[in-house]
Parts: C-alpha cells; sequence; structure tokens
C-alpha cells in the first residue's frame, strides 16, 4: 500500500481531513455525551433506572451487531466511502432529532418524548454500526499500516480534547439555561459541530480497489463464524467476556444522573466531570497503547476490567459529588 502512488500522493490530505472529522464528530459527542448528557435529559423524562440504563446498552448493540451481518459485503465493495458517507448521515441525523424533541417538549410532553428519544437513539446505534466497517475499511485503505497507528492516536486525542470541550460547554447551557432549553441548544450544537466533521470526511480521497472473485468453493459465512468459535477456546471466552462487560459498562450511565440527584452535583460540574473524562482518555490511550505493546494487550484489557470495577465500588462509597471525579 505504501507503494501506491496514488495513495501517498493523497496521504497528506487525507491524514489532514479525517483528522479533522475525528476531532469535530468528538467535539459534537462531547455535547451529546452518552456519559452525561443522554443520561441527564433521559432523567428528566423517566424515574426508571432500567431506561437509563439501556442508553449505552442501546448504542453498544448498535454498534456491535450490524458490524457481523455485513461484514461479507463490505468486503467485496470497490469503494467504501459512499457507503460510509450514506450511513454516516444516519449516525449523525438522530441528535437533530433530539433537538427537536427538546424545543417541543411543551407540546409532545415527557411520555411520548420519551418513545421518540429511544427510537432516535436505536436508529443513532445501528447506523453507528453500519458505519462502522465500512469506515475502518476505507481508513486502513488510505492510511499506510506504519503511520496508521499515529494516525488513530492523534484522531483519538483530537476527538477527546475537543469532546472535552464539548461536554464542559454542555454542562454550562444545562446549567445555565435548564430543562430543556440548555438540551435544545447543546444538541443543536453537537449536530452543527458533526457538520463540520462530515466536511471532513466527505473530502477524503478514496481510490478504487480490484476485488478479487471468491473461491468457487468455500465454507459459508457463518459456518466459519462457526467453525472459529468451536475450536478457538481463547477467542470464544473473549466473546463471552465481552458480551458480560457490556452489563459492567451499564453502570457508567448512572453515575452522572446518581451524582446530581443525589449528591447535589450542578449541571456545569457534571459536564466539567465529563470533561474530566474525555481529557484523561488522551493521556491513558496513549499509555495503555504503549504498554500493551510491551507487556502484551491481554493485561491492559484485565486492567480496564480491574478499572471499571473499582469505578463502580468508588461511586457507591461516594461521601460526596467531588468524589465522581475520580470515578470518571
Amino acid at each position: 500500500m505504501a507503494d501506491n502512488p496514488e495513495l501517498n500522493k493523497n496521504l497528506k490530505h487525507n491524514f489532514i481531513v479525517n483528522l479533522l472529522d475525528g476531532g469535530f464528530f468528538g467535539f459534537g459527542m462531547g455535547f451529546a455525551s452518552f456519559a452525561t448528557v443522554l443520561p441527564l435529559f433521559v432523567s428528566n423524562l423517566t424515574d426508571s433506572a432500567i431506561l437509563i440504563g439501556l442508553i449505552p446498552a442501546v448504542h453498544n448493540v448498535g454498534w456491535m451487531l450490524p458490524q457481523l451481518l455485513t461484514a461479507r459485503s463490505i468486503s467485496r465493495m470497490e469503494q467504501f466511502k459512499p457507503n460510509v458517507l450514506f450511513w454516516t448521515i444516519q449516525e449523525r441525523l438522530p441528535f437533530l432529532g433530539l433537538a427537536l424533541i427538546a424545543l417541543a417538549m411543551g407540546i409532545l410532553g415527557k411520555p411520548t418524548a420519551l418513545i421518540l428519544t429511544f427510537i432516535l437513539l436505536i436508529w443513532q446505534g445501528l447506523s453507528a454500526g453500519m458505519t462502522a466497517n465500512p469506515w475502518q475499511n476505507m481508513i486502513g485503505k488510505i492510511i499506510p499500516s506504519h503511520i496508521r497507528g499515529t494516525f488513530f492516536g492523534s484522531q483519538s486525542a483530537a476527538a477527546n480534547l475537543m469532546g472535552g470541550i464539548g461536554a464542559l460547554a454542555a454542562g454550562y447551557l444545562i446549567d445555565s439555561m435548564g430543562f430543556s432549553r440548555g438540551f435544545m441548544f447543546s444538541f443543536f450544537a453537537s449536530i452543527a459541530m458533526m457538520s463540520i466533521s462530515f466536511v471532513g470526511l466527505a473530502s477524503t480521497r478514496e481510490p478504487l480497489r480490484i476485488v478479487e472473485p471468491l473461491p468457487t468453493e468455500q465454507v459459508s459465512f457463518w459456518g466459519n463464524v462457526s467453525q472459529i468459535l468451536k475450536n478457538d477456546h481463547g477467542f470464544r471466552w473473549f466473546i463471552i467476556s465481552r458480551f458480560l462487560f457490556q452489563f459492567g459498562t451499564m453502570a457508567a450511565a448512572f453515575y452522572t444522573v446518581y451524582a446530581v440527584q443525589e449528591l447535589g452535583m450542578t449541571s456545569l460540574a457534571a459536564g466539567a466531570m465529563t470533561s474530566v473524562l474525555f481529557i484523561v482518555q488522551v493521556g491513558s490511550n496513549t499509555v495503555f497503547g504503549w504498554l500493551g505493546d510491551r507487556i502484551g494487550h491481554m493485561h491492559v484489557l484485565r486492567i480496564g476490567a480491574a478499572s471499571a470495577i473499582a469505578a463502580a465500588v468508588l461511586a457507591f462509597l461516594a461521601p460526596s459529588s467531588g468524589w465522581f471525579f475520580a470515578v470518571m
């Protein structure tokens, strides 16, 4: 890939525009954070702990499920970008829908707003999953392997730094304007930032590729999946652990709601808390990536799981809202 003249010619351009995409997408996600803003929004519509806990679950299932179902068709594409652009529009539009729900709250009423919110969250999650596979393939195609780590590290840092600013701004909007105007402006800001992000993504220059014909005799896709799960014990346990870990991540949706409703944290402080979460990820991604290369990525995954447990225990024992900065 590094020897492809067309890819080399467009490498700098593609690196910059996709860095722009990641940075402003992170900015937009800060204004509509799944850790703070969305749980707080839903907590104003319902007291149901189940529904609040479903927020990250809906997103995670939507992110993962379509990738398995679309992997075969994506692998046969000559160009990934048209598919990426179509599905990422669907991924971003729900945030405009959330802004309109907040705008029309007085007309809709809370029960209707709650139903529409979850329809939009399901739409967003599934569309994100549909975007993920072709996007990852596109990036793998246009960014050579020897600088791919640098690209993902740079994009992650940009997304988290901008996301931290967005989360802090969202906290200010919600704290100063209240429900539902604060959420309305926060969601409108989210879709505005994602629109800028989309311009960067749409500017990507992706050449066509030659797709090799499929062999005439081959095991079916699902047959391959079955054989891998049957024979690869390590991979099977990895899948089981990933499945169970999703239940653990549901706790994160309650941290902000609990800190605000039970311990008196202001929405501004909640935004600052989420900003800490985004910014700490900048350093942790770098450190744990480096550490994984040296001690093994399984050890890093175990550290991550232990950290999630420690966060939940600390949240349970926290005597005041200030402790939740450490939780994050």
